[in-house]
């Protein structure tokens, strides 16, 4: 199966994985209010309709996924399938996110104040503080898979 990976970045007002805030101080939600993530997205069966579409584009890149979209009516239907799952994906990615930043933000602040947000920090502070925290952030880390990105 031909797999494009493209980046596509969003700007999301909360998000634990990565932030330009610097944290000394700062709430997590003053931290993640004006946070960018770049999110690696597999779109499955499209090499070929990239070569076609979008020749002289690198296959692993925005541009070559912008321009893809660009050309929506003419897309493959397998090429239209794999753009169809990276967008749920993502959607489901941020759901995730979202839910596990309202299950622990009060620890965050309690305990990760002056993390700087980005690169998995706050997780990694929250996973260090494992026994103080409460079971409900630790459930919606692990629920979600976010346990794993503070284990670096």
């Amino acid at each position: 199966m031909n797999i494009i990976r493209t980046t596509s970045t969003l700007i999301l007002a909360t998000i634990l994985i990565s932030s330009t805030a610097m944290a000394e101080g700062k709430k997590l939600a003053d931290k993640l209010s004006n946070s960018v993530v770049a999110v690696n997205i597999e779109v499955k069966s499209c090499v070929a309709d990239a070569a076609i579409l979008c020749p002289g584009l690198p296959l692993n890149s925005q541009k070559s996924f912008m321009c893809l979209t660009a050309y929506e009516d003419n897309l493959s239907i397998g090429c239209k399938i794999g753009i169809v799952e990276a967008a749920m994906a993502l959607e489901m990615g941020m759901i995730a996110i979202d839910y596990s930043i309202k299950a622990c933000e009060a620890d965050a602040d309690k305990h990760c104040l002056n993390v700087e947000a980005g690169e998995g920090r706050i997780v990694s502070c929250l996973r260090k503080n494992e026994s103080k925290l409460t079971k409900e952030c630790t459930a919606a880390l692990k629920e979600t898979g976010l346990w794993n990105l503070g284990a670096k």
